[in-house]
């Protein structure tokens, strides 16, 4: 369930039910052409529900099956043309977007899948937005560099062969 809430008039002003349930959200940082009203809903059946927030509620822009499994989080680069979407087994999609001047695309671009079998914990993007760091349950830390469109062959297939993770493990010594 979603709901949007007049926190001033303390009351909820609209809610609705989805298939799945909801695991995660994130917002669409603010830029003139999203007004700072769009969001991302990440659901346990691998779907991602795009949201805007109008006066009458909630209208959603897209909905997409991302992963097979549930939904850990999604982030949106800061530049606004990126979406990338894990999930709890270590999966990773990127979405081409254009959250400035077209809030209605939302493109997959590219899968990868994260070594040794890592089932994410959190990821986000470096403060250049040129790479993304994932935490996993598995003790590894692996940064992949973000992948380029034009530089991306998905003509065939949406998985991304070969590319650029460095991976760092981390062990804690106990007593």
């Amino acid at each position: 369930m979603i709901k949007v809430w007049d926190y001033v008039n303390r009351k909820v002003v609209y809610q609705d039910t989805y298939i799945g349930k909801g695991t995660c959200l994130e917002h669409m940082p603010q830029h003139d052409g999203n007004k700072g009203r769009v969001f991302a809903a990440g659901f346990d059946n691998g779907v991602v529900r795009i949201f805007m927030v109008t006066a009458d509620g909630l209208k959603m822009l897209k909905s997409f099956k991302a992963h097979d499994d549930p939904i850990i989080g999604m982030k949106f680069s800061a530049d606004l043309k990126l979406l990338v979407t894990g999930s709890t087994k270590g999966d990773v999609f990127f979405f081409d977007i254009d959250g400035a001047d077209n809030i209605q695309k939302f493109e997959p671009l590219c899968t990868i899948k994260l070594p040794e079998d890592g089932g994410i914990n959190d990821f986000k993007f470096a403060d250049d937005d040129k790479s993304i760091t994932f935490g996993c349950d598995n003790g590894c830390v692996y940064e992949v560099e973000r992948p380029s469109p034009a530089s991306i062959d998905n003509s065939d297939s949406f998985l991304w062969t070969n590319p650029k993770i460095k991976t760092w493990t981390i062990k804690i010594m106990e007593f």
